[in-house]
């Protein structure tokens, strides 16, 4: 019996630990391209400039990313298993924003990290293209109540 145990934990920490293999690794700075539900989300306001909750465009990844730094920063801060990015949208984008909001997309940009009190993800997207995406009723972004 207790062989059995320590099997089991054994297993449930290897699969702990692999998710993280499974995330995307991307670069801050390098052109990316992600997919997942375009949704607004709201930031707590223990992490706003003006300590009041903000609503925001984001994107809620399909699979967790991983943000690298490019070789030649200096200040520069990795982030692991990323599933919301702030969306740092134009004019144009915003409008495609609004019409596609709680659908499927990829979304091409760069990354970069949050920097001031008006950034409340830790990576942020710097949207350049949206493309609208086929719903994918296994996506994990696409479940009830996101």
């Amino acid at each position: 019996m207790m062989r059995l145990k320590a099997v089991l934990i054994l297993l449930f920490v290897s699969i702990l630990f692999c998710s993280n293999a499974f995330a995307q690794s991307l670069t801050y700075g390098s052109q990316v391209e992600v997919e997942g539900i375009l949704v607004s989300s709201m930031a707590d306001p223990s992490i706003t400039y003006d300590e009041k909750p903000h609503q925001f465009p984001a994107l809620k990844l399909s699979k967790p990313i991983s943000v690298a730094c490019a070789q030649k920063e200096r200040y520069c801060q990795q982030e692991n298993d990323v599933t919301l990015l702030q969306l740092v949208l134009k004019k144009e984008r915003m409008d495609q924003f609004k019409k596609l909001k709680g659908k499927r997309v990829k979304l091409i940009g760069s990354l970069f990290h949050s920097e001031t009190g008006h950034h409340f993800t830790s990576v942020l997207l710097n949207v350049g293209a949206i493309s609208p995406q086929p719903a994918n009723a296994a996506d994990p972004a696409h479940a009830p109540g996101s």
